[in-house]
């Protein structure tokens, strides 16, 4: 890669980690590029790096971290008290995204019966751990198991 390219993708990285409310539209980040005097043909190929990163920002809501969603009564109810704490672990460790959150509540709301460990140990291998790599599956089941106090040290 061209030092001049580089150099352009750490600006377009700096201008996203100092507005981490604000995700930046590819469209206006060329603009601004522009407007900083860089070359379209530079801009082209820094934005082809960035590109995956604008993406994964520019639609997913940002959150407070460490916020955990609340279950509602019949949701609560529908899962038993050390399935509850598991979940509890996944959110308070940011595991999971909105989205998986809500496929996976919305398949324990479906289930018959309530959901102890094994039918949520089930769900989440399924829906969260069917996308990540081996590492990132351990560290999911680790916490959802509770034994992420090794992980910690």
């Amino acid at each position: 890669m061209k030092q001049t390219v580089a150099e352009l993708v750490d600006v377009i990285l700096r201008r996203l980690d100092e507005r981490p409310g604000t995700p930046p539209t590819e469209g206006g980040m060329r603009n601004w590029l522009a407007g900083q005097g860089y070359n379209k043909r530079d801009i082209d190929k820094a934005i082809d790096v960035v590109r995956p990163h604008l993406a994964q920002t520019s639609h997913l809501v940002k959150q407070i971290p460490g916020s955990v969603r609340h279950l509602s009564g019949f949701e609560a109810n529908k899962l038993a008290p050390e399935a509850r704490d598991a979940l509890a672990r996944l959110d308070v460790y940011e595991l999971m995204n909105p989205l998986e959150r809500e496929m996976l509540m919305e398949r324990i709301v479906q289930s018959e019966g309530e959901v102890g460990m094994e039918e949520l140990d089930y769900l989440v291998s399924w829906i969260l751990c069917s996308t990540r790599d081996v590492e990132s599956q351990q560290t999911v089941l680790d916490v959802f198991e509770g034994t992420q106090a090794e992980l910690l040290n």
